[in-house]
Parts: C-alpha cells; sequence; structure tokens
C-alpha cells in the first residue's frame, strides 16, 4: 500500500467519524429543540417537529404496555414461586406431621396397654391391644391354630405406622388429655402444625383459583411480547431518524429562527456543530486533495507501464531491422552469383 493510500485510509476513518458526530449532534440538537419547543417557539421546521413528537409518543406508548406486561407477569412469576414454596412447606409439614402421629400413636398404645387412658375415647386402640394379645397367646390348641395366629400378627405388624397415625387422630379430635408430658407436648406439636395446614391449604386454594385466572393471560401476554420489542425496537430507530432530521433542519435554517433569546444550551450544540461541519468539510477537501493524487499516481503508472511496453517494441524492432538487413545482403549475394552465371554462359 501506498503512502497517499494510507493517507486515504485514515482519512475516511476520521470522515466516518465525523459523520457519526455529526448524526449525534443533529440528534442532540432534535431532541433539545423538542424539549424547549415552548420556550423557543420556532417558526421553522413544523412538519418535522410533529413528526418527531408523533413518533417519540407512540413510543413511549409501546414501551409502557411492555413495562406493563412484564410487570403482570413478574407478579404472576411470583404468584407462582409462592405456591411452590407453600407446596414444599406443605410436603415438609406432612411429613412431620407423619413423624409425630406414628410417635404419639406408639405412646398412645403402650398407655392403652396399661389401661392408662380414657376406654371410652380409645375404644379402637384398646379393642387392636386386646387383638394382639389373643395373638401373641401360646395358649392355642393347635399347630394350625398357632401358625395362623403367627401369620395374623404379621399381618397386623406390617399395618402398625398406619394404625399408629389412627390413634394420633383419635386424640387430636377428642381433646381428652394424655398421660405424661411427652405425649401431651407431641398433641400440642401436631395440632399446631394441623392448624398451619389449614392456614397453608387456605392460601394454596386462593393462589390456585388466582393463577388459574393469570395462566392463559401471561401466555397470551409472553407470545405477544417479541413482536411488542421488535415494535419498539422499530419506532426507537424512527424516533431517533425523525430528531436527527428535524436538528438537521434546524441546523441548516439557523439564520432563520436563531435570536437573542435562543438559550445557552442550543447555542453551545449549534457551536458544536459548526467546528464539526468545518473539521468535516476540511476532511473532505483533503480526501478530494488525495484522491486526485492518487488518481495522478495511477496515470503515471499507467504511461510508465506503456512506455516500458514501448521499450520492450522498440528492442524488438531493433532485432527485427537487423533481421530484414541480414536477409538483404543474403539476397543480394545471390542475385551477384547469378549475374556471374550468365556471364559465364
Amino acid at each position: 500500500m501506498s503512502a497517499i493510500e494510507d493517507l486515504l485510509s485514515e482519512i475516511e476513518e476520521r470522515e466516518g467519524r465525523l459523520r457519526e458526530e455529526i448524526r449525534n449532534s443533529e440528534l442532540k440538537l432534535g431532541m433539545t429543540a423538542v424539549s424547549e419547543r415552548e420556550v423557543l417557539g420556532l417558526r421553522v421546521g413544523a412538519k418535522l417537529l410533529s413528526d418527531a413528537m408523533n413518533v417519540s409518543s407512540a413510543l413511549s406508548d409501546a414501551e409502557e404496555e411492555a413495562r406493563a406486561s412484564r410487570t403482570f407477569l413478574a407478579e404472576v412469576q411470583k404468584d407462582e414461586d409462592e405456591l411452590d414454596t407453600l407446596l414444599d412447606a406443605a410436603k415438609d409439614r406432612e411429613s412431620e406431621i407423619r413423624h409425630l402421629s406414628i410417635r404419639l400413636g406408639a405412646i398412645i398404645y403402650e398407655q392403652c396397654s396399661f389401661a392408662l387412658l380414657d376406654k371410652e375415647a380409645y375404644r379402637v386402640v384398646y379393642d387392636d391391644v386386646d387383638a394382639d394379645k389373643k395373638l401373641e397367646s401360646k395358649d392355642s390348641d393347635s399347630l394350625f391354630s398357632r401358625i395362623l395366629g403367627s401369620g395374623k400378627a404379621k399381618v397386623r405388624k406390617m399395618g402398625e405406622e398406619g394404625r399408629f397415625i389412627s390413634y394420633a387422630e383419635i386424640a387430636m379430635k377428642s381433646g381428652v388429655a394424655l398421660e405424661g408430658e411427652n405425649a401431651n407436648d407431641i398433641l400440642g406439636k401436631l395440632l399446631a402444625l394441623k392448624a398451619e395446614s389449614g392456614k397453608s391449604d387456605e392460601q394454596r386454594r386462593v393462589l390456585n383459583e388466582k393463577l388459574a385466572v393469570e395462566r392463559e393471560k401471561a401466555r397470551s401476554i409472553e407470545r405477544g411480547l417479541e413482536v411488542a420489542d421488535a415494535k419498539i425496537k422499530e419506532l426507537q430507530k424512527n424516533e431517533e431518524d425523525a430528531l436527527v432530521s428535524y436538528g438537521s433542519y434546524l441546523y441548516d435554517k439557523g439564520s432563520e429562527w436563531i435570536d437573542k433569546d435562543t438559550s445557552s444550551s442550543i447555542l453551545d450544540i449549534l457551536e458544536e456543530m459548526l467546528g464539526l461541519h468545518r473539521e468535516y468539510d476540511s476532511v473532505l477537501s483533503e480526501k478530494e486533495r488525495l484522491e486526485r493524487e492518487a488518481k495522478a499516481d495511477d496515470y503515471r503508472a499507467l504511461i510508465e507501464s506503456e512506455e516500458g511496453k514501448i521499450m520492450v517494441l522498440e528492442k524488438e524492432k531493433e532485432r527485427i531491422d537487423r533481421e530484414i538487413l541480414e536477409i538483404r545482403k543474403e539476397i543480394d549475394m545471390l542475385r551477384n552469383r547469378i549475374e556471374r552465371l550468365k556471364g559465364d554462359v
């Protein structure tokens, strides 16, 4: 790459950067003029101002609608998260209720086996205690009876946890006190957990009813958000283009509207734009000069190439001329021989 080409590359980079800076200044001027339109009372560019404000209004509406949609989706997600939290807590609570119920049921069974609890309230437990004692008895009259009794005992043992849980349910529903601090402490915990479960079930019911309505709306909003975002992106570009056009027009028509009452913020932008345009014009002039020089260099290179071709052709011509001269000499010698042959005759 030649020195001129290097300079042209640098100039083109500066040109592109200045174009961008000028566009940004036009945008800044357009935005400032719109924000100060009531004070400025501009008499030029009314159509461009109206176009810019219409696009800005449409963009504002679209952004507000998208914000509202995202707020709604966030609220739905919050409800979904709350429901998940309630479900997780319910699972943990049910596990603890089962564990405590089995413990309490075992205590109740033991206390009934010693006849410590109210027989009417815990009649089911007393019946189970009696049935278990009969199955464990060794006084059966036959081997078959003993085997059958042993099998029944094993079956009852397999359902032991379920029976213990049912005993705990009796205690929680009857309100009859148990023997011992430990048993009553466990019963108190179970009653508190059951109360929590009731409140949690109601919360989940309300949330599920709410989400049943919200989920379909949320799915519809999610499908529309991609289109809404694309529309916002397009409106943002349209707004910027409209403000740039308005700012560029105001700069070009400055002599028609700038006066002593023009704000310092506007004047500062105009001063910046003047400097950028001067620099840009200078860059364009330098670019044109370098392009002319580059073109002249191209022509000189072409001339040099053509002259080189001429030199090659001239050397070739000298070689051909020498060959022609040699051939002519050969022809003259042959003609002389012919003449001598005629004289001998």
